[in-house]
C-alpha cells in the first residue's frame, strides 16, 4: 500500500507587519507630521528580522539610517573615515559578544551628546547594576508596534511627538468639570500633597 503524501498546510493569514491606525474605521490618525530636521540614526540588533523591521519603520520618518547586526560591527562602522556620527543609537540591550549598554559607552566616548534607545525584550535586566537610565536614554520593550517606535524616538530626540502643539492641562479647563468645587477641592489636594 502506497503512502499519501502529507496534507498541505493552510495557507498563512495576510496580516500587515505593520498596523496603520488610519486604516481602521473610525480610528484618528496619530499627529505626527514628517520631521523638518534630519538626524543621523544608527540601528543595532542581532536579530536579522528585527533589525530590517526597526530599520524599516524608522525610514518611514525622515532619519538618516545606518544599521549593524552586532555590537563590534557597529562600532567598526562609528570608527570608519569620513563616518558623519550619529545622533541617536536604537540598540537591542541584550546581544552575543558587546552589549547594547557597551555599545553605548564607545560611542559616548567620541559623541557624549549621542541619546540611546534600549530595545528589549529584558526589561527587568535593562537595570542590572543601576538604578536608573543616564540622561538621554531611554527604552522600549518588545514587542512593540510601528507607532510606539516612531513615538519613543522623537520624544528622545525632540522632546515631542508631534509639530510642537502643547497639549492643555485639563485641570485648568472648566468645561471638563460638571461640579467647579469638585475640580476646586481635586486640585486643592492634589497642590497639597505636591502631585499638581
Amino acid at each position: 500500500m502506497a503512502e499519501s503524501p502529507p496534507p498541505t498546510p493552510p495557507p498563512l493569514p495576510n496580516v500587515p507587519i505593520i498596523h496603520r491606525p488610519n486604516q481602521v474605521t473610525g480610528a484618528a490618525p496619530l499627529d505626527r507630521p514628517p520631521l523638518a530636521e534630519r538626524k543621523r540614526l544608527m540601528v543595532v540588533d542581532d536579530e536579522g528580522p528585527v533589525l530590517k523591521l526597526v530599520t524599516r519603520i524608522l525610514a518611514t520618518d525622515n532619519y538618516e539610517i545606518s544599521s549593524a547586526d552586532s555590537g563590534e560591527a557597529a562600532a567598526r562602522l562609528l570608527q570608519q573615515p569620513g563616518f558623519a556620527g550619529i545622533d541617536l543609537l536604537v540598540t537591542d540591550l541584550m546581544m552575543p559578544g558587546m552589549t547594547g549598554r557597551e555599545l553605548a559607552a564607545i560611542v559616548r566616548k567620541s559623541n557624549p551628546n549621542v541619546r540611546v534607545l534600549y530595545v528589549t525584550g529584558f526589561a527587568d535586566t535593562l537595570f542590572t547594576g543601576v538604578n536608573e537610565l543616564g540622561p538621554g536614554e531611554s527604552f522600549i520593550e518588545k514587542p512593540f508596534g510601528a507607532d510606539g517606535l516612531l513615538e519613543a524616538t522623537r520624544l528622545l530626540m525632540f522632546g515631542q511627538i508631534s509639530n510642537g502643539k502643547t497639549e492643555e492641562d485639563k485641570r485648568e479647563n472648566p468645561t471638563e468639570w460638571a461640579d467647579d468645587r469638585l475640580r476646586a477641592k481635586i486640585v486643592r489636594f492634589l497642590r497639597r500633597w505636591g502631585i499638581a
